[in-house]
C-alpha cells in the first residue's frame, strides 16, 4: 500500500457509481493520496489493515496535537490553522480539516461559522463543489 499498485474495486458497480457522482477521481490512487497528505500534515504513516470486516486505515495523531476535547470558547490557534490548511487548499472539506487539526468536525463546523460571521472567510459554491475563500485584511 506504501508504493504505486494496482487497484481493483471491490465492488466495480459502487466504485463507477462515485466516480460518476464526482465523490472520487478515479480508483488506485487513494492509499499513496492518504500518505502523501499524512506526511503535508507532519502525521505518522497510517496503518493499513484488512480483516473479515473489510479494509481498514487507522490514523495516528502527532503527540503534540490537540485530543478533540475543545472549550465552549472558540481557539485562535483553530481558526489559524483552519485559515492556513484553506489558504493551500481552497477546496478542503470538514473532515479533512478535522484530521489534520486533530478536533471534532463539529468544533471545525462552530470554528467555520464564527469565521464566516466575522466576515473573514465565505463559502463560494455547494458543499460538494464549492471551495472556500479568505476574505481580503485576514493575512
Amino acid at each position: 500500500m506504501f508504493y504505486k499498485h494496482p487497484s481493483v474495486p471491490y465492488n466495480p458497480d459502487v466504485a463507477a457509481t462515485f466516480f460518476r457522482s464526482g465523490l472520487i477521481e478515479s480508483w488506485g490512487h487513494g492509499t499513496l493520496k492518504i500518505l502523501n497528505e499524512c506526511s503535508l500534515a507532519q502525521l505518522p504513516p497510517p496503518v493499513f489493515k484488512y480483516d473479515l470486516f473489510g479494509f481498514v486505515i487507522e490514523f495516528k495523531k502527532n503527540k503534540g496535537i490537540a485530543s478533540g476535547k475543545t472549550s465552549g470558547k472558540m481557539s485562535g490557534k483553530t481558526t489559524e490553522k483552519i485559515l492556513v490548511l484553506i489558504s493551500q487548499n481552497q477546496k478542503i472539506n470538514i473532515p479533512e480539516l478535522a484530521l489534520v487539526i486533530g478536533i471534532s468536525e463539529r468544533s471545525i463546523e462552530r470554528s467555520l461559522n464564527q469565521l464566516q460571521k466575522n466576515h473573514k472567510l465565505e463559502r463560494l459554491g455547494g458543499a460538494k463543489g464549492g471551495k472556500w475563500n479568505i476574505l481580503p485584511s485576514v493575512f
